[in-house]
């Protein structure tokens, strides 16, 4: 879990890298489930009205629970502001949170679901375009975005502030891309043997992620990881074999997201307390890991009760006034 009470132990240093690789990772998806369907005709409209049934339903309900962390803090005009904002995915305005300068005030991880969804619109607009020279050219120039922008900021852990908000940009692009460029490598047969068991690639991710922080060097380290490490586990992890653990690896895939996004909203619940008990160090470091056990349970529960119903009855819903689209 990226969130941890204050004062705890940090286990996973590099945490915010797994941003950029599940940007990679739905690059590679994105393009190998739609890119063969955009081309035969599939409209941008009916390409992001998909992208946001599967993302919309958790963000709402990560602004929900952010809502209710907040009750105390905020009166009920500023309140209902962030909430709006949230679930419709505008950035707190700058400047209204004095204390915090966060983007998404409710739920700091929607920052990412904005980018994602930015860069899903302009990957469905240009895709039927999208020739392999324009795209190496797209991310070889996000590279090097990427490159400045960590050695900037001497980490790629920047996106979520206001001051900082820009830097979503490069790592959306290069990391989504870079997906969409190992998608059609494997496609024509260039990675057969780049290949690696699924677990081999949970660990090398959670490796890189738990190294501990490198001083000045920590930029260098994220974007070396970024660009050179993460879209070969990517390709490795799609050529490896899962055999007996396919249930556990499809388990793992759905809660996801789910843990993502709804953590933020968490937060507040898990620091109030953590103050209310006094605790820090390796005590908090317990509560946390304590505490994320529990979340995800309760991520799960989230799936299960409320996102995959309401996806399955916004499809329908689609199905029945645009049948003939529904089905393209």
């Amino acid at each position: 879990m990226h969130v941890t009470p204050y004062n705890a132990i940090l286990i996973t240093p590099h945490a915010a890298l797994a941003v950029d690789f599940f940007f990679g990772l739905s690059g590679f998806v994105i393009a190998a489930v739609y890119e063969e369907r955009i081309k035969a005709g599939m409209s941008l409209k009916a390409f992001m009205w998909v992208r946001v049934v599967r993302l919309y339903p958790l963000i709402v309900l990560g602004a929900v629970i952010g809502a209710a962390g907040f009750v105390r803090l905020y009166d009920g005009g500023m309140l209902a502001l962030l909430f709006v904002t949230g679930v419709l995915m505008i950035p707190t305005p700058y400047g209204a949170l004095s204390e915090d300068q966060c983007m998404y005030a409710l739920n700091a991880p929607s920052w990412s679901l904005l980018w994602e969804l930015l860069v899903n619109l302009l990957y469905g607009a240009i895709a039927p375009l999208l020739n392999n020279r324009m795209l190496a050219v797209i991310v070889g120039v996000s590279a090097i975005a990427l490159a400045a922008t960590g050695l900037h900021f001497e980490t790629l852990a920047v996106g979520p502030y206001w001051p900082e908000g820009w830097a979503g940009l490069p790592r959306v692009m290069f990391s989504f891309f870079a997906g969409v460029g190992v998608y059609r490598l494997r496609r024509a047969g260039l990675l057969d043997r780049l290949r690696a068991p699924v677990w081999a690639v949970i660990a090398t991710l959670c490796g890189i992620m738990a190294m501990p922080r490198l001083g000045a060097w920590t930029g260098v380290y994220e974007v070396a990881a970024a660009i050179l490490i993460f879209p070969l586990l990517v390709a490795a992890g799609a050529n490896g074999t899962v055999t007996r653990t396919v249930p556990l690896c499809r388990t793992l895939g759905a809660l996801s997201y789910p843990v993502y996004i709804l953590q933020g909203g968490i937060a507040p619940h898990i620091r109030g307390l953590a103050g209310h008990l006094h605790i820090q160090g390796l005590a908090a470091t317990l509560l946390a890991i304590l505490m994320s056990v529990i979340f995800t349970v309760f991520a799960w529960v989230a799936v299960k009760t409320f996102d995959e119903p309401v996806r399955k009855w916004l499809l329908h819903r689609t199905r029945l006034a645009h049948p003939a689209k529904a089905a393209g």
